[in-house]
């Protein structure tokens, strides 16, 4: 069992994004942050900010700071997202989540969400800084193989076992990006790494 801290809900997330004009989804922002910590990056509680703000298009200036979101309360969720999938990542117990729409949700759009994810991971590994030469396990390379191919899942869920199918791809998912992370995620001790 892991004591990791529970993830933000793809729900709650995205209540406090949209009145901020966020055009990504609150999955696809995720899977940009693990891609990026499975890639070795390490960021500041600032540089996260702006990382994510900027990948999300929310309008932000120099007096309000994030516009419309004046109890910051948007902002708050965002860097305990840094922290807490961090946090999920590096823990020994697998207590990794992916974010993703809860199961009331139609398959459908779980389905696309799980997409987007898989977009933004393969989008925040590819920036994460991992050098030219970085040789690839047999494992890190089919994962990321994988991982583009289920880029495009949304197309054609809709048979009796859809289910089932899409429960086994999220598991999936979450072991190749662990796989990732153990491989890349860990390399770059020499980077700041915020608590």
């Amino acid at each position: 069992m892991s004591n990791t801290e529970a993830l933000i809900s793809f729900e709650e997330l995205n209540h406090l994004l949209v009145p901020l004009g966020a055009l990504n989804s609150p999955s696809e922002l995720h899977g940009m942050l693990c891609g990026k910590l499975s890639g070795g990056l390490r960021l500041s509680t600032e540089e996260w900010a702006e990382e994510a703000l900027t990948f999300l298009d929310v309008i932000t200036n120099e007096e309000e700071g994030v516009v419309g979101d004046v109890e910051g309360r948007g902002q708050a969720a965002i860097a305990r997202l840094y922290h807490t999938t961090l946090g999920q990542m590096e823990d020994s117990n697998y207590g990794f989540e992916v974010m993703l729409p809860d199961d009331t949700a139609e398959l459908e759009r779980r389905t696309a969400a799980l997409g987007e994810w898989c977009h933004g991971f393969l989008s925040g590994f590819g920036s994460a800084g991992l050098a030219a030469d970085t040789t690839f396990s047999p494992d890190a390379a089919e994962a990321l193989r994988d991982l583009a191919a289920i880029v495009s899942i949304g197309e054609g869920a809709d048979e009796e076992d859809a289910e089932a199918d899409f429960a086994e791809i999220v598991e999936y998912v979450r072991m190749a990006v662990l796989t990732l992370f153990a491989d890349f995620g860990q390399k770059k001790d020499e980077q700041p790494v915020l608590h």
